[in-house]
């Protein structure tokens, strides 16, 4: 089913079911796409949307302060109530990345003191720490983990032997392995250690709630599952740890500001999470990313998690076992998006990988694995394509 470009905002506002989405992205026709932990092409309606600004601002006259502003706080509204916070604890970055940085760069510690994260991280979790350790003194400590997956005793034993400061984790590694984020906070408030949270391969599609985990800081970005422009995310921090983390940053964006003053200087930061903004944010790229929150909240969080753990047990159900080995934990309370396998000569994942893309089925090769991440645009015809070629791949 195509859909007119006047229709489009239409069919969205009507959207009904995940099996709908698909028509939502043209892409989906062509291609068997199985990657969106690392990237996620945009819905219609989020092009509709971009293109509705884009036009506007090249033939008609767009206060672009006004327009910053407005998207700013209703990017502030939805992303807080898709993570169940307060819209003033919400800070717009430019990435997860940009985040993360904001917490390493802030947290107020001192010369000696330990921060602590896995010993399989992405590395975008680590170098924030790694860079204090040159600019600040710190020291790192990293948790032993197989495959992504970390037990929650190397965790305690780490903490408690270190005095670890900070700890900072993925909420889903990029392995696929959800952390147990409540039995980690519980071991993080025992020993008096503040926990950081990378929420990129799980915003918008595993449920989380900051204030039922009580998280101290978290941070996620928008080209992943987010299915949106790359150079916006947003994070949060809890408001009781606000005066624990010092802005690192200073602009018109985070102080509290008078426009008809502007020679007037006082340096007072704001008292919500815009004291951690830059200037002049990203306005394609919130329109983009609201649009995405838009869709997930329309659909409910919870029902897209089902949705992609349906095909995901649909392929474990299908692959061969006698050539394939699922890697990923199946056990429930660890389980995400993503899942990992390999083939039992696994010299041959890097054929698999590239075979599958001549056929128009994207997965990806992550630390020697085959990757893959569905989301609400697959069905269950794409993993039956993906489990035959597979099976055609065997018989050559």
């Amino acid at each position: 089913m195509s859909i007119s470009d006047c229709a489009i905002n239409e069919y969205f506002m009507k959207l009904s079911s995940i099996e709908e989405c698909r028509n939502l992205f043209p892409f989906a026709q062509k291609y068997v796409y199985l990657d969106s932990a690392h990237y996620c092409p945009y819905s219609l309606e989020s092009k509709r949307r971009l293109d509705e600004f884009i036009y506007n601002f090249t033939h008609n006259h767009v206060n672009l302060s006004l327009a910053n502003f407005h998207n700013s706080r209703l990017l502030k509204d939805k992303a807080a109530e898709l993570i169940n916070a307060d819209p003033d604890d919400i800070i717009i970055t430019s990435s997860t990345t940009h985040g993360l940085n904001i917490f390493a760069n802030g947290i107020r510690l001192n010369a000696g003191d330990t921060v602590a994260y896995a010993d399989s991280e992405f590395p975008a979790v680590v170098y924030p720490w790694m860079n204090q350790e040159k600019l600040r003194g710190l020291k790192s400590v990293m948790i032993p983990s197989e495959n992504g997956k970390m037990k929650l005793a190397d965790i305690e034993m780490t903490i408690s032997e270190n005095n670890v400061k900070v700890l900072t984790i993925s909420i889903v590694e990029f392995l696929g392995f959800k952390n147990d984020i409540g039995s980690i906070l519980d071991i993080c408030r025992k020993y008096g250690c503040l926990l950081v949270t990378d929420g990129i391969q799980s915003t918008g599609i595993v449920p989380f709630d900051v204030k039922l985990y009580d998280v101290d800081y978290f941070a996620t970005g928008s080209q992943k599952w987010m299915m949106s422009p790359s150079g916006i995310g947003f994070a949060y921090i809890a408001r009781r740890n606000r005066d624990k983390v010092a802005p690192t940053y200073a602009g018109t964006s985070s102080v509290k500001y008078d426009f008809k003053k502007f020679l007037d200087y006082k340096l007072d930061f704001s008292d919500d999470g815009s004291a951690y903004e830059n200037s002049t944010l990203n306005c394609l790229g919130m329109i983009g990313l609201i649009s995405s929150i838009e869709l997930f909240l329309k659909l409910g969080v919870e029902n897209i998690f089902n949705h992609i753990l349906k095909l995901l047990d649909l392929f474990v159900e299908k692959i061969d076992e006698s050539k394939f080995m699922i890697e990923s934990s199946l056990e429930k309370k660890h389980r995400s998006g993503i899942l990992i396998f390999s083939h039992k000569e696994s010299s041959k994942n890097e054929a698999i990988q590239k075979y599958l893309e001549q056929c128009g089925i994207y997965v990806a090769l992550r630390e020697g694995f085959l990757r893959i991440s569905p989301h609400i645009f697959n069905n269950e015809q794409d993993i039956l394509k993906l489990v035959d070629e597979l099976n055609h791949f065997n018989e050559q």
